[in-house]
């Protein structure tokens, strides 16, 4: 399946800048694709990549392709992206909390329609206008147009509850002012802190990506010993992670089961990306 190809399954690209959102199959009767402009910086991606300049104005399409037999309306959102607590880039936070070493918020550049109508059997496209800000960036910034039926599918009334699937496609758009990208990686450990999450209690390393360069090929290697012992509790491994450029994420330690006693404890971490290329070391009390 060649990358200019409809978007019309679950794709994913090696920076998650292409990708359908949960549903099924069958629901699934429309699909749409970028209309790759000139600034592109590769014309066989199937997601934007544009080389811009400050205060550039450009419009940039998409298109749509409705394959029902009747009138379609579609929602069309443009948000940051962020790093999901699974290690995991995401497009679904309309109003997320920008991080302080975020050159801007990739939405506030874009204006769009919120709802466009695709008739029946028919292929639409829609325009975007970007507006890069006047300070320069190094490195990229990233976000995902969302498109996703405007009508609610498959929406079932069962005693007072109602039951949805909604299918939904992000777009990538990346912006860069180099065609090369010379930013490195880097990694922050920020705090380490109990965290709750869906009534499950772990030990949570804050990380942080300062840098506008995704994070590819994530590793991470942690465990916690109380002070004055060598055992390691809440031992942790997780790997092929993703971290978005400018973003946090917890990395939860343990299984959500495991209780510590009291006392004092020591976090060690270790850390590396793109098969080591990259690596970060961090010892931490808590």
């Amino acid at each position: 399946m060649k990358l200019k190809s409809w978007l019309v399954g679950l794709l994913a690209s090696v920076s998650l800048l292409l990708l359908a959102l949960p549903g099924q199959a069958e629901q699934n009767q429309y699909a749409i694709r970028a209309v790759l402009p000139s600034n592109q910086v590769d014309q066989e991606t199937g997601y934007f990549d544009l080389k811009v300049s400050p205060k550039q104005e450009q419009t940039i399409y998409v298109r749509i392709k409705n394959e029902a037999a009747t009138k379609q309306q579609y929602d069309v959102a443009t948000n940051l992206a962020l790093t999901g607590d699974s290690g995991t880039i995401v497009y679904n936070q309309a109003k997320p909390k920008l991080d302080k070493t975020l050159p801007f918020n990739i939405a506030d550049t874009v204006t769009a329609p919120k709802i466009v109508t695709v008739p029946a059997k028919t292929t639409s496209k829609f325009a975007l206008k970007l507006k890069i800000p006047a300070k320069p960036f190094d490195g990229i910034v990233l976000g995902g147009i969302n498109v996703s039926p405007h009508e609610q599918a498959n929406q079932k009334r069962q005693a007072g509850v109602t039951l949805q699937n909604k299918f939904a496609y992000v777009l990538g758009l990346q912006l860069r002012e180099q065609a090369n990208i010379t930013v490195k990686p880097d990694l922050k450990l920020l705090k380490v802190a109990p965290r709750q999450e869906n009534y499950r209690n772990y030990i949570a390393a804050k990380l942080h990506n300062p840098r506008s360069v995704i994070i590819h090929d994530f590793h991470v290697d942690s465990y916690v010993v109380k002070q004055g012992s060598t055992k390691k509790q809440l031992q942790t491994t997780k790997d092929k992670m993703l971290m978005a450029p400018n973003s946090t994420f917890h990395f939860d330690m343990g299984d959500g089961t495991m209780m510590l006693t009291p006392g004092t404890y020591m976090l060690h971490l270790k850390a590396n990306s793109e098969n080591g290329k990259y690596k970060w070391s961090f010892t931490k009390s808590l």
